[in-house]
Parts: C-alpha cells; sequence; structure tokens
C-alpha cells in the first residue's frame, strides 16, 4: 500500500505543474524561471509556508509527557523564540531571503495560535510589514483541553481580541476574533475535518491568486498538520486520516506558487531551514573562537 501510495504521489507531482525553481542561481531569471527552461506565465501568488518555532507542547512531546503535560494553546520555548528571531532576520535580508524567492514579501498571514502570532513577530518587525491574523489556518485538532488519558475534549476559545491586540498591536484581526476568543469548535477537530478546511482554504487561495494583476510573495506562519492537509489537499485530496506524508522543521520554509491563470500550482522549495543552518554554524564558530581564547588565556 505504501509503495503504491508512493508511486500515485511521485505522479502526481509531475502532472501537477512540479518544477524546480532555477531562479536564485540565475541572474537572467528575475526569480521567474525553472529549472526545465519555461518561465512563470503571467502573475502568481507566491505563499511561503511556514512552521512555527518550537512550542512548549512540542518540548512536551519529546519528552514523552505531551499527554500530560500539554495545554490548549502553547507559548513558544526558548528555543523557539530564538528559531522565530533567527527567521525574521534571515528574511529581514532581502538578499538571503531570496533563497525562498522571497526577497519582497508583501503580506503575512498568520495563524491565530499563541504559537504562531509570536513565531510571526520578529519577521513582521524585520519587514514592517502588519500580519494579518486568519482563523481558517489553525492547527488540526483546533483549540482545547484534553484529560490524562487523552480520549475526553473540551473546546477552548483561544485568545480573546484583547489580549490578541495587547500582545501584537499591529496585527490585523478578522471580525471572528471576538471577547470569546476565536476557536467555534465543538471540541477537538478530527484530522479529516481539518483536510475538508485546508481544501476550502486552497480554494480560498487560489481564488485570490486568480484575482491579481501582478505577482505578490505571501508569507503564511501555521502550523505542522495544517501544512499537511494542505499540501496533501493539492496533490492527493483524496487522503484521508492522520498526516503521515509530509515533513515540517521548527520554522522550516515550504515555498509554492499558484498561477494566476490557472490555478496550477508549482513546488520551489520543502521545509527547507537554511536559517538555521547558518545560526548553528555561526554559534558553533563563536564557541570554538571562546575556546580557543580560553585556552590562550590558560
Amino acid at each position: 500500500m505504501l509503495r503504491s501510495t508512493s508511486a500515485l504521489l511521485l505522479t502526481r507531482l509531475a502532472t501537477t505543474t512540479i518544477r524546480a525553481m532555477a531562479a536564485i542561481d540565475s541572474s537572467g531569471c528575475a526569480g521567474e524561471c525553472y529549472a526545465d527552461g519555461t518561465y512563470q506565465r503571467g502573475a502568481r501568488l507566491r505563499l511561503g509556508l511556514v512552521r512555527h518555532g518550537e512550542s512548549m507542547n512540542n518540548v512536551h512531546e519529546a519528552q514523552g509527557t505531551y499527554k500530560t503535560g500539554r495545554v490548549a494553546d502553547p507559548e513558544l520555548s526558548p528555543r523557539g523564540k530564538r528559531q522565530a528571531e533567527v527567521l525574521g532576520a534571515f528574511l529581514g535580508n532581502k538578499s538571503k531571503a531570496e533563497f525562498f524567492g522571497l526577497g519582497k514579501i508583501d503580506e503575512i498571514w498568520v495563524s491565530p495560535h499563541r504559537r504562531t502570532l509570536d513565531t510571526a513577530a520578529p519577521t513582521a518587525k524585520a519587514t514592517g510589514l502588519a500580519p494579518r491574523v486568519y482563523t481558517d489556518i489553525f492547527e488540526a485538532g483546533g483549540i482545547y483541553d484534553a484529560n490524562d488519558a487523552y480520549d475526553a475534549f473540551v473546546a477552548k476559545g483561544g485568545m480573546t481580541r484583547a489580549q490578541m491586540a495587547a500582545a501584537h498591536p499591529t496585527y490585523v484581526l478578522p471580525s471572528e476574533v471576538t471577547d470569546d476568543g476565536w476557536y467555534r469548535g465543538p471540541g477537538k477537530e478530527t484530522d479529516d475535518e481539518c483536510r475538508a478546511r485546508a481544501k476550502r482554504v486552497l480554494e480560498r487561495v487560489r481564488a485570490t491568486a486568480s484575482g491579481l494583476k501582478d505577482s505578490r510573495n505571501v508569507l503564511v506562519v501555521a502550523h505542522y498538520d495544517f501544512i499537511s492537509a494542505f499540501l496533501d489537499a493539492i496533490l492527493v485530496p483524496e487522503t484521508t486520516g492522520e498526516f503521515a506524508r509530509w515533513r515540517h522543521h521548527n520554522t522550516a520554509v515550504t515555498v509554492l506558487d499558484v498561477e494566476q491563470a490557472t490555478g496550477d500550482v508549482a513546488f520551489m522549495k520543502i521545509n527547507a531551514a537554511p536559517h538555521i543552518y547558518e545560526a548553528d554554524a555561526h554559534a558553533s564558530f563563536l564557541w570554538r573562537v571562546l575556546a580557543s581564547d580560553a585556552a590562550r588565556r590558560g
């Protein structure tokens, strides 16, 4: 079954206008040509899909205490905050951001979870943009409390309008964010309900692309499962159940284009995190310098 599913995915990749972007290494293409020699046809909507920085729930999951330690709307961990800062610095540097084809970011869309709002903040500051909150790109499951057995769930509203505005006064909040929060589910959203929602978001994205006169670049700060559901909606929309096909590191970026004329999708980058590797390399270099200096001081 796994082999047949993989073959199906490869077929879809070949037939859904999936092409590798060569523009980053080619000054003559100005960011709009592909490795197969074809060029972008007219306007397009480029999405940079970003998974949030490491949250405290991610920490509990890594430690094996997720069911007993998780909270409904976790904050970023100290490492997650650093990841968000590194991402913001990278995307705020236009020459570095061109690695993603995002040298100019026109908009930032962000999920209403606390961890995504906080992840977007350094990039918003670095680019001078006011992120726009979308309440349809939240993580699979929504906002909920669970018992220790993780088999009973109670919906929570999420951050209220006042809380969100106080934490991020420059963000553009939709009317769906109220004094009661923003999550309206009766409990924990199912995986298939998330998949249906991701398909509706894809329809909205294609509608946005179809109305463009000029190409635009949008950074979308969201979540592991939701990004997976969104990518499946493009390539293998018949998929049901858990989100097992994709991998998304914290603050890694997946870049795709939606063509204005046709709605066709071209994938540019998947789960790319050069900002993390760069920061790790820099920290390693500084550690070696400090260790060498300490040795000399003896």
